[in-house]
């Protein structure tokens, strides 16, 4: 036998690492998790090559050993078996047997030596930030990252510090996400990093029920986080992110208010017969009015209004409604401002009286 544990000692830790297992990777040991017992510590660890996540439970063992177990298909067998009911694990030449009552399940083994660790990684920088106001900056930028866009460094999340803020930023092109927090850098920190896609969506997971401040290691071309036991550490990319300021829009003489819950239930509304290939819809404000077109190549039409607090006076303006609902479902506010320079202009998209959450949507021409 290598090990005793209780389901739920097990169950935990996978749930925590099982994020980043490539399903279809080109290397067969990458959709396995690595199991390395030591005395009563088993520590579990999955890789993508580009992240990597380690968790720690309490065994029940007889030696030091390690082997590689279909991530996946363990996770399904720990949530089949019954709460509170031991596991043994046994391994057999190219197999491990485990057991649980009645219950025998014999999964394939990999080579732990072919599974693919990170080499040890120096940090140089280390910030610490509120939980949950690191949950609240991702909240509010992680929906606006690209996915596979070959402009790569688009494919992530610019985490930085500046003199006295900690900031989020992340773009795919069409628009633009923003949300920062004070920060106080005795330190004198000044640095930019990118985190891959991957990455942010694991640490988002890591501190979404954790209310301790986070410490976030920064490397050279790692950065690495810890969180109740679970750690994770995720390759930088290798890019310069585009400037963000000059896409921040200023000096905007037009501007409407509007109740966050009114608007998007009308946003939705009219998004049913909006174009399904641009998902646009048209804007047409006039003092305190707000009118919401929509419509498709079939000749079909929506349109509906709500009251806002403007002083426009008749402009019309159009963008992408999908963009629309996004960013005002991030904005921690029951009201949400609108701005533009003109009709052809990118809109600011905020609360109301704050500006630590900014978002930037481009302009359709419908």
């Amino acid at each position: 036998m290598l090990f005793k544990i209780q389901r739920e000692q097990l169950l935990a830790p996978l749930n925590q690492i099982c994020g980043v297992v490539e399903k279809k990777g080109t290397l067969p040991v990458l959709s396995h998790v690595l199991f390395s017992i030591k005395g009563d510590e088993l520590r579990l660890t999955t890789s993508d090559l580009e992240v990597e996540m380690t968790s720690v439970a309490v065994v029940d063992a007889e030696e030091q050993s390690e082997l590689t177990l279909p991530a996946l298909k363990l996770l399904e067998i720990c949530k089949s078996l019954s709460d509170g009911c031991i596991m043994s694990f046994r391994a057999d030449d190219e197999h491990c047997v485990i057991t649980s009552g009645e219950s025998r399940f014999s999964l394939s083994t990999l080579p732990a030596k072919d599974f693919p660790l990170l080499e040890d990684v120096e940090t140089f920088e280390t910030v610490y930030i509120d939980s949950q106001e690191l949950a609240r900056m991702l909240k509010q930028t992680v929906f606006c990252m690209a996915s596979h866009d070959v402009r790569y460094f688009l494919n992530g999340l610019l985490f930085e510090i500046l003199s006295d803020k900690i900031r989020c930023v992340s773009a795919d092109g069409h628009r633009l996400a923003l949300s920062e927090t004070d920060y106080n850098n005795e330190a004198g920190i000044n640095k930019q990093v990118l985190i891959p896609r991957k990455g942010v969506m694991e640490l988002n997971k890591m501190i979404r029920e954790t209310e301790q401040d986070i410490a976030i290691h920064l490397g050279k071309n790692h950065v690495s986080v810890e969180v109740e036991g679970t750690k994770m550490t995720s390759k930088l990319i290798d890019g310069k992110f585009p400037d963000y300021q000059s896409v921040i829009p200023l000096d905007m003489d037009n501007d409407f208010t509007a109740d966050k819950l009114s608007l998007e239930k009308a946003l939705r509304r009219v998004a049913i017969l909006s174009n399904e290939q641009y998902k646009g819809v048209k804007f047409k404000i006039s003092p305190n009015h707000l009118q919401i077109l929509g419509h498709n190549p079939d000749q079909e039409q929506a349109e509906d209004s709500i009251q806002v607090e403007t002083h426009i006076q008749d402009m019309e303006t159009a963008f992408n409604v999908n963009y629309l609902l996004d960013a005002i479902h991030v904005i921690d506010h029951d009201q949400v401002q609108f701005s533009f320079k003109d009709p052809l202009s990118s809109c600011l998209i905020k609360h109301p009286d704050r500006i630590d959450c900014r978002l930037v949507v481009m302009p359709l021409r419908l």
